[in-house]
Order: C-alpha cells, then structure tokens, then sequence
C-alpha cells in the first residue's frame, strides 16, 4: 500500500525519536548490555521495511518497538537490580534463541519471551453467531454483542487475543522443555504486549488463573471454547512459566504505559455479614 507524504513524514520521525531516546538509554544503562546496538537495529530496519514497502507492515515494528520497551523495564527495575542483559542469547541443545536473558546481582537468570498480541481488524460477526448458536459458553455467562457497535470486530479481537495466549505460552514451554540452562537459579517470563484496546489485563488474568490452577474462572466466558480445543487436540501446561507480564503501549507512544511483571488471578471481594 503506497504511503503518502504526511505518513512517510511521520515514520521518519517516529523511527527519528524512538531512536532517539533507546540509543543513549542502553548505551548509558550502566548495566552489560550485549548486542543492544542489534535490538535497536532490528527496529530501524522495520519501519525502513515499512517505507518502502507499505503500512501494510507497521505490525513488525510496533513489535520490535515493544522489545525495546522490555529491555528498557528490565534495566530500570529496582529488584532485582540487573547487571547483565542479552539479546536474543541461543539457548543450549536448543535450535532457538529467547528474546532477553538478564543476569541479577545474585547471579540468577531471568529468561523473558516478548511476544504482540495485537489481532488484524476483521469483522467476525458470523463467527460470534455461531458461538451464540453452538453454546460456546459456559450457561452462567452472556456475551453480549452489538453487530452495529463493531460486535465482530471485538468479537474477533478477543477471541483471537485468547487463542494467541494459547499458542505463544505452548511455545516457551516447549522451548523451556528442549533446552538445558546453567544457572541455579532461574526464572522464565513471557510477555504479552498489547495496544490496551485488542484486549486488556483481565483477559490475561483469566488465562493466567487456569494455567497456575487447572480449573477455570467461574467467570471466564472463553472457558469451554478453550477447554473444548485443548481437549481436541490432546494439549496440556507443563506449568514451567514463572510469570506472565503484562505490557501495553498504544502505536504512538514511546514507551510503555503500564507494565505488570507478574500478572496474577483477580481475587473475588470477602463479603462479611
């Protein structure tokens, strides 16, 4: 899709300000932080995609935007206080690498996925009736969509962001299942990065409550669905992701808006008579 003047106008100074504020910031870190000149260069190289090929292809640098943002919350969290930060490290006896591996005072490890969640606009109204029409939820639950108030477009977000959190866990799982770590004391994060309108941190909160638990929320409307595909496909947690993080930032902002290192389920309020 050509871009006119005004949006090449805008990458280039978007590229120019991002840039701009992550060089000085991991180049002073204080901290050893290996390849961060390759991190920044991954997000350069992306919007220059986009300039010449389209906005068509933002989403690869609103994610690479998002790496920058981790890097930037791991070498700014006060505790642990982090003295060593790699990008993209190869893990051993495995053919991947992880996006981050930070080194702690104490000497233990922090092994960080950063993965967006930021589903394509689509209008699945049909698929939302069929829902409705298959009883995919649980009976205490409604769903409640409007077609005329963009029902399918939501509907489609989380729906898609619910299957995406599905998908990208299995896979540090089973990275963590292939690969053998040296540290004696390590931890694996996988954050979840979104635009806070895609969907939002209690949908992570949901997904978070039965991967610690193995029961669903009570409250959780894509329980059975998720629960039906599992079953189908004969999958199960390993259960060896220490925490779930949190990330959003609109497309414009430069750095991130809110940050939850270790997502947990909501607690129910205690009635007292």
């Amino acid at each position: 899709m050509t871009m006119n003047n005004e949006e090449i106008k805008w990458l280039e100074s978007y590229k120019e300000e991002v840039s701009g504020y992550y060089a000085p910031l991991f180049d002073g870190s204080g901290i050893d932080f290996k390849d961060w000149d390759k991190l920044l260069q991954r997000f350069a190289d992306a919007v220059d995609n986009v300039l010449s090929g389209g906005r068509q292809l933002f989403s690869a640098a609103y994610e690479a935007h998002n790496e920058l943002c981790i890097a930037d919350a791991i070498i700014s969290n006060p505790n642990p206080k982090f003295i060593a930060l790699e990008y993209e490290p190869p893990l051993i006896d495995c053919a991947q690498s992880i996006d981050f591996r930070a080194i702690a005072e104490d000497e233990s490890a922090v092994y960080v996925d950063v993965k967006t969640i930021k589903p394509s606009p689509k209008d699945r109204w049909d698929q939302f009736e069929r829902a409705i029409k298959e009883r995919w939820f649980p009976e205490n639950i409604e769903v409640m969509m409007s077609k005329e108030w963009l029902g399918g477009e939501l509907w489609h977000s989380k729906f898609t962001a619910r299957s995406r959190m599905l998908k990208y866990t299995l896979e540090l799982e089973q990275k963590i299942n292939d690969s053998t770590f040296t540290e004696d004391n390590y931890i694996f994060a996988l954050a979840l990065c979104c635009d806070g309108f895609s969907w939002h941190h209690d949908e992570l909160e949901d997904f978070v409550h039965y991967y610690y638990s193995g029961s669903y929320r009570f409250d959780d409307p894509l329980a059975d669905v998720q629960s039906r595909y599992m079953d189908e496909k004969g999958l199960a947690f390993r259960q060896t992701i220490s925490r779930f993080v949190y990330v959003q930032r609109s497309w414009w902002d430069v750095q991130h808006k809110r940050i939850n290192w270790n997502v947990q389920p909501p607690t129910l309020p205690d009635f007292k008579i």
